[in-house]
C-alpha cells in the first residue's frame, strides 16, 4: 500500500520512525529546530502532532508498505 492509504495508526508509527531516521542521520536538531539531537519520549508520544503528513507523504511517496511493516 502506498503512504496516502496508511491508516492513522500507521502513519503515526511513520512518522515516529522518521524521528528517528532523522536522528540517526544527524539531522534531527536542525530539521525540528530544537537543541537536542534525538526524539524524547514526548516527542515519540507527540509524532502525529511535530510531523505534518505533507512530510510523510513526500518523504515516502516511493515507498511500498505492508501489514507486517508495522506493529500494530
Amino acid at each position: 500500500m502506498k503512504v496516502t492509504e496508511l491508516t492513522r495508526e500507521q502513519l503515526v508509527e511513520v512518522k515516529q520512525s522518521y524521528l528517528t531516521q532523522l536522528a540517526d542521520e544527524g539531522a534531527f536538531a536542525e530539521v525540528l529546530d530544537v537543541d537536542y539531537d534525538a526524539p524524547s519520549y514526548d516527542d515519540m508520544a507527540n509524532a502525529d502532532e511535530i510531523v505534518p503528513d505533507s512530510v510523510i507523504f513526500e518523504h515516502y511517496a516511493d515507498t511500498e508498505f505492508t501489514t507486517d511493516d508495522f506493529n500494530l
